[in-house]
């Protein structure tokens, strides 16, 4: 998309929710998108999901079809049971009667619910219901997986089930946007946008989200979008966020003049990085 801006009509005024919106994704992309509440995530999602129109600018939708199925916050259920919830989905795309029931047992098996498929939602887990409406977008043959907050309800272990079986799904070819206000969630994906007012504040890799100019920057930033401001804040702070605790050791262990030769994101990466240290 280029220079996409959509407008939102509040208290008799007409304001901009995105405003130039430049933007692309490539396919088996996976794409971070954050910022603070009111930035116009949910709004960039529902454009790209189809069900929001631009009101100026380009946005050529490449590989996406004209709506792609998403997963929101909360899945709202069109069945009693995840097969019954994928099944009256298939129908009412207009699947061939005789392929459905086979593309359905496919995606609760992708994301780990072939054995609970007849169980009714009620008695599911939040995470359960989450992964059921994932296997609704991977019934639904999309190139692109859109999540929007999709753990911010659950548990720690819920939120694990669920960025796990995406992780699975993305190392088999398929592009991911995942917007989320845990910033521990962002190290699955390569590449970080920043929305702040409805603009891109920044666009890059995410050790540069995290670190500033100390990041790798093994892709290319916008000029405007500088991984560091004369604040000597990064990115990630700049928007108001917390980076995740290893980022934060990492972070006070290079202040202190320690070498490390990556820029960890995980609890797992800063053990390693620790390690190779003092070897």
């Amino acid at each position: 998309m280029s220079k996409v801006t959509v407008y939102r009509n509040q208290s008799g005024h007409t304001l901009p929710v995105l405003n130039h919106i430049d933007l692309r994704i490539a396919v088996g992309e996976w794409v971070n998108i954050v910022g603070p509440n009111g930035s116009g995530k949910s709004t960039l999602a529902q454009l790209i999901a189809g069900i929001q129109s631009t009101h100026s600018g380009n946005f050529d939708r490449g590989f996406l079809p004209e709506v792609v199925p998403y997963v929101m916050q909360q899945h709202y259920c069109i069945g009693d049971t995840p097969w019954e919830d994928i099944i009256f989905q298939l129908e009412m795309r207009g699947e061939e009667p005789q392929q459905i029931p086979g593309i359905a047992h496919q995606a609760l098996l992708a994301v780990g619910l072939d054995n609970l498929m007849h169980r009714p939602f009620a008695e599911l887990s939040g995470g359960q219901k989450q992964l059921a409406a994932i296997a609704g977008c991977i019934a639904a043959k999309a190139p692109l997986l859109l999540l929007d907050e999709a753990t911010s309800m659950l548990d720690s272990t819920s939120r694990k089930d669920v960025l796990n079986t995406v992780q699975a799904i993305h190392q088999q070819g398929a592009s991911v946007i995942w917007l989320t206000h845990h910033m521990e969630e962002l190290a699955a994906g390569t590449r970080v946008i920043g929305l702040m007012d409805g603009k891109i504040t920044f666009d890059g890799p995410t050790a540069s989200f995290f670190y500033g100019d100390e990041g790798t920057h093994d892709s290319p930033l916008q000029p405007e979008l500088s991984p560091e401001t004369s604040t000597g804040m990064t990115p990630c702070e700049q928007l108001g966020f917390e980076p995740p605790y290893p980022v934060q050791v990492a972070r006070e262990l290079i202040r202190q003049g320690v070498h490390l030769d990556r820029r960890p994101l995980t609890a797992e990466q800063l053990v390693e990085a620790v390690h190779k240290h003092v070897r």
